[in-house]
């Protein structure tokens, strides 16, 4: 998508520059919070500094480096890459082959129920989406949903607008309703602790 005459590659996955002239990378990688940003040599001569007014290098260590990078997250890089092991695409595709599973079992779920909207693509296709789903409730309160479940359970779920207030509120109207009701999924989840969770969310939205 474009603003302010800039290009953005959106969601934040491993992206392929072949596909964008300015791609965002990695993102957070569920460790250190770090990420990484590719941008092509066209948007980089378009940019401008950032940082300190003496900074008139051309690469985006100087035109977004606001100061020396975290020490500790940097070391951190070298174990996020040996965790991905030799073959990353075959680790990438295996990541997002679970989390798939992971999503749909709770999208499934979701889908049955006339009560809820799912704030988004309803598919756990995996080209389509990523597992961090979000819905709501109709006629309940998204905060009271999620402290029912962690009233009960060890299972952690948020509510809000999570940063997106506008969307949330404005657009979405979601405001006296506490905005939505959030759950984030990754590779190290299970699919029978996905089960439990769902086993939870209808017990509470009984």
């Amino acid at each position: 998508m474009h603003l302010a005459g800039t290009r953005y590659s959106l969601p934040l996955l491993l992206a392929s520059r072949g596909r964008s002239g300015a791609d965002v990378g990695d993102g957070q990688v569920y460790g250190p919070h770090i990420a990484i940003l590719y941008a092509s040599r066209a948007a980089q001569e378009g940019l401008g500094s950032l940082g300190h007014y003496f900074h008139t290098g051309t690469d985006l260590s100087t035109k977004l480096g606001l100061a020396s990078a975290s020490y500790e997250l940097v070391a951190a890089i070298p174990q996020i890459v040996a965790y991905f092991g030799p073959d990353k695409g075959k680790t990438w595709k295996a990541i997002a082959d679970h989390e798939e599973k992971l999503q749909e079992i709770l999208l499934a779920y979701l889908r049955k129920r006339e009560d809820v909207t799912v704030w988004g693509e309803d598919s756990a296709d995996k080209a389509k989406r990523v597992p961090v789903v979000s819905f709501t409730v109709r006629g309940k309160s998204s905060k009271d949903v999620v402290e029912a479940i962690e009233s009960k359970s060890n299972f952690g779920c948020r509510w809000g607008h999570f940063y997106s207030k506008r969307m949330v509120d404005d657009l979405l109207g979601l405001e006296k309703q506490d905005g939505v009701i959030r759950v984030s999924m990754v590779h190290y989840n299970t699919e029978e602790e996905i089960r439990k969770y769902v086993d939870v969310l209808d017990e509470v939205l009984v």
